[in-house]
Protein backbone atom coordinates (compact mmCIF):
# COMPACT_ATOMS: atom_id res chain seq x y z
CA UNK A 1 0.00 0.00 0.00
CA UNK A 2 1.45 3.62 -0.96
CA UNK A 3 1.87 5.97 1.20
CA UNK A 4 -1.16 7.99 -0.04
CA UNK A 5 -3.15 4.90 -0.10
CA UNK A 6 -2.19 4.89 3.76
CA UNK A 7 -3.51 8.13 4.34
CA UNK A 8 -6.47 8.30 3.03
CA UNK A 9 -7.39 5.08 4.34
CA UNK A 10 -6.32 6.35 7.93
CA UNK A 11 -8.73 9.52 7.08
CA UNK A 12 -11.57 7.25 5.95
CA UNK A 13 -11.97 5.48 8.93
CA UNK A 14 -11.40 8.21 11.17
CA UNK A 15 -14.21 10.25 9.79
CA UNK A 16 -17.06 7.47 8.91
CA UNK A 17 -15.42 4.87 11.61
CA UNK A 18 -14.79 1.86 8.98
CA UNK A 19 -13.48 0.83 5.75
CA UNK A 20 -14.78 -1.60 3.05
CA UNK A 21 -12.09 -3.94 1.80
CA UNK A 22 -13.65 -6.05 -1.68
CA UNK A 23 -12.19 -9.24 -2.62
CA UNK A 24 -9.56 -8.84 -0.06
CA UNK A 25 -9.63 -13.14 0.90
CA UNK A 26 -10.14 -15.27 -2.35
CA UNK A 27 -13.16 -17.73 -2.86
CA UNK A 28 -10.66 -20.60 -1.85
CA UNK A 29 -9.31 -18.99 1.34
CA UNK A 30 -12.83 -17.94 2.35
CA UNK A 31 -14.13 -21.58 2.49
CA UNK A 32 -11.22 -23.08 4.10
CA UNK A 33 -11.92 -20.70 6.88
CA UNK A 34 -15.64 -21.40 7.03
CA UNK A 35 -15.06 -25.03 7.01
CA UNK A 36 -12.58 -24.73 10.04
CA UNK A 37 -14.88 -22.50 12.03
CA UNK A 38 -17.71 -24.63 11.81
CA UNK A 39 -15.50 -28.02 12.36
CA UNK A 40 -13.95 -26.35 15.43
CA UNK A 41 -17.37 -24.48 16.73
CA UNK A 42 -19.70 -27.19 16.50
CA UNK A 43 -17.21 -29.87 18.79
CA UNK A 44 -18.10 -27.17 21.64
CA UNK A 45 -20.75 -29.09 23.50
CA UNK A 46 -22.12 -26.18 25.39
CA UNK A 47 -24.43 -22.95 23.43
CA UNK A 48 -23.48 -19.90 22.93
CA UNK A 49 -24.71 -17.52 25.58
CA UNK A 50 -25.09 -15.12 22.53
CA UNK A 51 -27.72 -18.02 20.27
CA UNK A 52 -31.02 -16.15 19.80
CA UNK A 53 -33.26 -18.85 17.65
CA UNK A 54 -31.83 -19.86 14.23
CA UNK A 55 -29.09 -17.13 15.16
CA UNK A 56 -25.72 -19.22 16.00
CA UNK A 57 -22.34 -17.90 17.56
CA UNK A 58 -19.06 -19.68 18.12
CA UNK A 59 -16.79 -17.58 20.05
CA UNK A 60 -13.29 -18.00 20.93
CA UNK A 61 -12.84 -20.25 17.85
CA UNK A 62 -9.29 -18.72 17.62
CA UNK A 63 -8.55 -20.03 20.72
CA UNK A 64 -9.17 -23.92 19.85
CA UNK A 65 -7.89 -23.65 16.53
CA UNK A 66 -4.17 -23.38 14.93
CA UNK A 67 -5.57 -22.67 11.55
CA UNK A 68 -7.46 -19.73 12.65
CA UNK A 69 -4.43 -18.26 14.65
CA UNK A 70 -2.62 -18.63 11.43
CA UNK A 71 -5.34 -17.44 9.65
CA UNK A 72 -6.31 -14.17 11.41
CA UNK A 73 -2.17 -13.07 11.93
CA UNK A 74 -1.00 -13.14 8.31
CA UNK A 75 0.90 -10.71 6.62
CA UNK A 76 -1.93 -8.98 4.37
CA UNK A 77 -4.18 -8.82 7.70
CA UNK A 78 -1.35 -7.23 9.87
CA UNK A 79 -0.44 -4.78 7.24
CA UNK A 80 -4.19 -3.62 7.00
CA UNK A 81 -4.59 -3.46 10.60
CA UNK A 82 -0.75 -1.44 10.70
CA UNK A 83 -2.85 1.69 8.80
CA UNK A 84 -5.37 1.74 11.24
CA UNK A 85 -4.97 0.26 14.62
CA UNK A 86 -0.77 0.79 14.89
CA UNK A 87 2.05 -2.10 14.54
CA UNK A 88 1.27 -3.73 17.91
CA UNK A 89 -2.17 -5.80 18.06
CA UNK A 90 -3.72 -8.91 19.87
CA UNK A 91 -6.92 -10.78 19.80
CA UNK A 92 -9.75 -10.11 22.51
CA UNK A 93 -12.39 -11.85 20.98
CA UNK A 94 -13.79 -13.60 17.80
CA UNK A 95 -17.01 -15.09 17.31
CA UNK A 96 -18.70 -16.27 13.89
CA UNK A 97 -22.55 -15.03 13.39
CA UNK A 98 -24.45 -17.64 11.33
CA UNK A 99 -27.97 -16.35 10.42
CA UNK A 100 -29.61 -19.37 9.37
CA UNK A 101 -33.01 -18.61 7.20
CA UNK A 102 -35.34 -17.04 9.76
CA UNK A 103 -32.87 -15.84 12.25
CA UNK A 104 -33.76 -12.34 13.99
CA UNK A 105 -32.34 -9.11 13.78
CA UNK A 106 -29.48 -8.31 15.49
CA UNK A 107 -30.27 -4.90 17.43
CA UNK A 108 -28.63 -1.80 16.69
CA UNK A 109 -25.85 -1.60 19.55
CA UNK A 110 -22.08 -0.62 20.16
CA UNK A 111 -19.70 -3.29 21.02
CA UNK A 112 -18.33 -1.49 23.63
CA UNK A 113 -22.10 -1.19 25.07
CA UNK A 114 -21.21 -5.44 25.73
CA UNK A 115 -17.89 -5.34 26.65
CA UNK A 116 -17.83 -2.53 28.98
CA UNK A 117 -14.55 -1.37 27.75
CA UNK A 118 -13.29 2.43 27.50
CA UNK A 119 -10.93 2.07 24.83
CA UNK A 120 -11.69 0.96 21.10
CA UNK A 121 -10.83 -2.20 19.60
CA UNK A 122 -11.30 -3.07 16.00
CA UNK A 123 -14.07 -5.40 14.12
CA UNK A 124 -12.58 -7.14 11.42
CA UNK A 125 -15.81 -8.36 9.56
CA UNK A 126 -15.07 -10.95 6.88
CA UNK A 127 -18.20 -12.09 4.50
CA UNK A 128 -17.79 -15.82 4.51
CA UNK A 129 -20.92 -15.78 2.34
CA UNK A 130 -22.73 -13.06 0.20
CA UNK A 131 -24.08 -10.31 3.01
CA UNK A 132 -27.08 -8.59 1.30
CA UNK A 133 -30.46 -6.32 3.01
CA UNK A 134 -32.39 -9.72 2.25
CA UNK A 135 -30.23 -12.79 4.37
CA UNK A 136 -29.44 -10.07 6.88
CA UNK A 137 -26.08 -7.82 5.79
CA UNK A 138 -24.67 -5.40 7.83
CA UNK A 139 -25.79 -1.58 8.70
CA UNK A 140 -23.41 0.79 10.59
CA UNK A 141 -23.99 4.72 11.11
CA UNK A 142 -21.10 6.32 9.96
CA UNK A 143 -19.53 8.72 12.42
CA UNK A 144 -21.42 7.21 15.38
CA UNK A 145 -17.67 6.41 16.45
CA UNK A 146 -17.44 9.55 17.58
CA UNK A 147 -20.23 10.21 19.73
CA UNK A 148 -19.00 7.72 22.86
CA UNK A 149 -21.00 5.31 24.73
CA UNK A 150 -24.77 5.99 23.70
CA UNK A 151 -27.59 5.22 25.56
CA UNK A 152 -28.50 1.02 25.70
CA UNK A 153 -30.89 -1.25 27.45
CA UNK A 154 -30.21 -5.05 28.37
CA UNK A 155 -32.48 -7.70 26.14
CA UNK A 156 -31.91 -10.80 27.74
CA UNK A 157 -28.10 -11.76 26.58
CA UNK A 158 -28.05 -9.16 24.90
CA UNK A 159 -28.42 -4.89 24.47
CA UNK A 160 -30.10 -2.75 21.82
CA UNK A 161 -29.31 1.18 21.76
CA UNK A 162 -32.26 3.08 22.43
CA UNK A 163 -31.23 6.14 20.66
CA UNK A 164 -32.60 5.69 16.46
CA UNK A 165 -29.48 5.05 13.88
CA UNK A 166 -29.83 8.39 11.37
CA UNK A 167 -28.22 8.20 8.14
CA UNK A 168 -27.77 3.84 8.72
CA UNK A 169 -26.03 2.51 5.62
CA UNK A 170 -25.88 -1.04 4.07
CA UNK A 171 -22.91 -2.61 3.69
CA UNK A 172 -23.84 -5.43 0.83
CA UNK A 173 -20.30 -7.69 0.31
CA UNK A 174 -19.89 -10.08 -0.80
CA UNK A 175 -17.61 -13.50 -0.08
CA UNK A 176 -14.32 -12.11 0.81
CA UNK A 177 -14.86 -9.22 1.53
CA UNK A 178 -13.71 -7.55 4.96
CA UNK A 179 -15.63 -4.88 6.60
CA UNK A 180 -13.22 -2.95 9.38
CA UNK A 181 -15.08 -0.80 11.45
CA UNK A 182 -14.69 0.82 15.17
CA UNK A 183 -15.78 -0.97 18.06
CA UNK A 184 -17.59 2.47 19.15
CA UNK A 185 -19.59 2.25 15.18
CA UNK A 186 -23.34 1.78 15.78
CA UNK A 187 -24.21 -1.17 13.73
CA UNK A 188 -27.45 -3.92 13.48
CA UNK A 189 -28.12 -6.42 11.07
CA UNK A 190 -31.85 -7.32 10.11
CA UNK A 191 -33.32 -10.76 9.99
CA UNK A 192 -32.31 -13.04 7.66
CA UNK A 193 -35.17 -12.96 4.89
CA UNK A 194 -33.63 -15.48 2.62
CA UNK A 195 -33.34 -19.24 1.92
CA UNK A 196 -29.69 -19.58 2.31
CA UNK A 197 -27.48 -19.30 5.96
CA UNK A 198 -25.35 -15.79 6.03
CA UNK A 199 -22.00 -16.31 7.88
CA UNK A 200 -19.70 -13.95 9.09
CA UNK A 201 -16.99 -14.39 11.43
CA UNK A 202 -15.57 -10.97 12.76
CA UNK A 203 -12.12 -10.81 14.91
CA UNK A 204 -11.78 -8.11 17.45
CA UNK A 205 -8.26 -6.78 17.50
CA UNK A 206 -6.83 -4.30 20.24
CA UNK A 207 -3.41 -2.29 20.53
CA UNK A 208 -1.24 -3.69 22.56
CA UNK A 209 -1.42 -0.51 25.15
CA UNK A 210 -4.70 -1.48 25.92
CA UNK A 211 -6.27 -3.89 27.97
CA UNK A 212 -9.45 -5.73 28.56
CA UNK A 213 -9.79 -6.73 32.09
CA UNK A 214 -12.12 -9.68 31.54
CA UNK A 215 -10.06 -11.62 29.20
CA UNK A 216 -8.07 -14.53 31.02
CA UNK A 217 -4.92 -15.38 30.06
CA UNK A 218 -3.04 -15.97 28.15
CA UNK A 219 -2.90 -13.57 25.43
CA UNK A 220 -2.60 -14.22 21.82
CA UNK A 221 -0.49 -11.37 20.26
CA UNK A 222 -0.78 -10.89 16.34
CA UNK A 223 1.94 -8.43 15.42
CA UNK A 224 4.49 -6.20 16.74
CA UNK A 225 6.27 -3.86 15.00
CA UNK A 226 4.02 -4.07 12.51
CA UNK A 227 4.86 -7.78 11.44
CA UNK A 228 2.82 -11.32 12.17
CA UNK A 229 4.57 -12.50 15.54
CA UNK A 230 1.88 -15.47 16.38
CA UNK A 231 1.76 -16.01 19.93
CA UNK A 232 0.43 -16.77 23.21
CA UNK A 233 1.68 -14.82 26.46
CA UNK A 234 1.23 -14.53 30.10
CA UNK A 235 1.08 -10.58 29.98
CA UNK A 236 1.92 -8.04 27.46
CA UNK A 237 2.38 -4.42 28.72
CA UNK A 238 -1.21 -2.94 28.44
CA UNK A 239 -2.12 -5.82 30.70
CA UNK A 240 0.37 -4.56 33.43
CA UNK A 241 0.48 -1.04 32.82
CA UNK A 242 -1.06 0.35 35.90
CA UNK A 243 -2.80 3.04 34.71
CA UNK A 244 -5.23 0.33 33.16
CA UNK A 245 -5.17 -1.92 36.07
CA UNK A 246 -6.77 1.12 37.94
CA UNK A 247 -9.00 2.23 35.32
CA UNK A 248 -11.17 -1.00 34.66
CA UNK A 249 -11.15 -1.55 38.56
CA UNK A 250 -14.82 -0.70 39.56
CA UNK A 251 -15.42 -2.92 36.49
CA UNK A 252 -13.46 -5.85 38.14
CA UNK A 253 -14.71 -6.25 41.34
CA UNK A 254 -18.37 -5.82 40.08
CA UNK A 255 -17.58 -9.03 38.27
CA UNK A 256 -15.84 -10.40 41.19
CA UNK A 257 -18.72 -10.07 42.78
CA UNK A 258 -20.90 -11.17 40.32
CA UNK A 259 -18.75 -14.74 40.57
CA UNK A 260 -19.12 -15.09 44.23
CA UNK A 261 -23.08 -14.64 44.01
CA UNK A 262 -23.27 -17.47 41.39
CA UNK A 263 -20.89 -19.45 43.74
CA UNK A 264 -23.75 -18.75 46.55
CA UNK A 265 -27.00 -18.84 44.62
CA UNK A 266 -26.07 -20.88 41.73
CA UNK A 267 -29.62 -21.75 40.59
CA UNK A 268 -30.64 -18.37 40.51
CA UNK A 269 -27.83 -17.23 38.61
CA UNK A 270 -28.11 -19.45 35.31
CA UNK A 271 -29.26 -16.99 32.74
CA UNK A 272 -25.80 -17.09 30.54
Amino acid sequence: MSAPDTLNLRREFETQGYVHYRNFFSATEVSELQKEIRTTGESVQKEDYLNKGSMIFFSNVFRRSDNVRAFISQKKIVELLRQVAGPDCWVRWDQCVVKNPGAPEFPWHQDNAYNRLKDTHYQFWIGLTEMNERNGGLWLQPGSHTQGLLPHVRLANHVRCTRPPENARLIPAEKGDVILFSSWMLHHTKRNESDAERWAYVVEYMSLDDYDPLVKPPYFIVSEGGVPAPKFVKSYRGSTRIKNRIKYLPLQVKERCKELARGLFPLQSRGR
